[in-house]
């Protein structure tokens, strides 16, 4: 009962400040933005465990497609498909060991993460529909620098979450409920 309750919170609480800070920004400027919801995601899924990302992407994707209608179903498609990433990677890369999470390994997740889901809305608002996205600017440099700053982003998602928990959350959530 107390997992999914503080899943419940968790996405809420972390899907409201993701929408605080993406959702107001026009694109292409709020995927710059990146690295916030790439360290809510990360704290989401020490906190909660499998699943917690996805929840929290979930949430987001929803709040964040109230406020931008205009990229329904993108919005929350790709929030989704980034939690989901999150999750996995964390997974397969074991960032977490007794409780304690593995810096590097973190930070490697969360980079294959923000790189695969970059690649993956640049190709759908580039390549495969552009006529839908007219509304977005694009140019080779700024699609460059926003898929480098991506995968730069979820390196520092990935080692700011893992010394919050290390350092501070672990210790109020590692095997309380």
């Amino acid at each position: 009962m107390a997992v999914s309750t503080r899943r419940i919170a968790l996405g809420a609480i972390f899907g409201a400040m993701i929408l605080a800070i993406n959702g107001f920004v026009p694109a292409p400027t709020s995927d710059f933005l990146i690295v916030f919801q790439s360290l809510f995601l990360a704290l989401s899924y020490l906190v909660v465990g499998r699943g917690g990302a996805t929840y929290v992407g979930v949430v987001s994707g929803a709040l964040i497609t109230a406020v931008k209608i205009g990229f329904f179903p993108v919005d929350l498609v790709f929030a989704a498909m980034f939690g989901v990433l999150v999750d996995v990677m964390a997974v397969l890369f074991r960032v977490q060991e007794q409780g304690r999470a593995r810096t590097p390994r973190l930070m490697a997740s969360m980079m294959v993460s923000t790189g695969v889901v970059g690649l993956a809305a640049f190709y759908v608002s580039v390549i495969a529909f552009p006529s839908a996205f007219v509304n977005v600017p694009h140019d080779p440099v700024t699609d460059l620098t926003i898929l480098i700053f991506g995968v730069a982003s979820g390196a520092i998602a990935g080692a700011v979450g893992a010394r919050l928990w290390n350092r501070n959350l672990m210790a109020r959530f590692y095997n309380r409920y």
